[in-house]
């Protein structure tokens, strides 16, 4: 729950209780352990992989430009053929 600093009017979320609903989400949904920066890396890579604009990932990611997209995953760009860019894109149902 969100907590109220003395004197003002914002609630917000100490890093204990957005970490402790993190991990009864992840635990709800029956995955294996993961901290938010691995799923955004998994999301970075995912999109790579079904071949999205560079641009556009680093834009959906809050990143100035597509250089870090780039630098970061680089190895996940042009790697795959059309038919493991299919198997995803059917996994992923798009």
């Amino acid at each position: 729950m969100p907590r109220m600093r003395k004197g003002e009017q914002k609630p917000y979320y100490s890093v204990t209780s957005i970490g402790a609903r993190w991990n009864a989400a992840v635990k709800r949904a029956g995955i294996r352990r993961r901290n938010p920066y691995h799923t955004r890396h998994t999301y970075a890579c995912w999109l790579l992989s079904a071949g999205a604009n560079p641009s556009f990932i680093a834009n959906q990611m809050g990143h100035e430009n597509a250089q870090m997209v780039y630098e970061v995953y680089a190895t996940w760009i042009e790697e795959l053929s059309g038919d493991q860019v299919n198997m995803l894109n059917g996994r992923l149902a798009l």
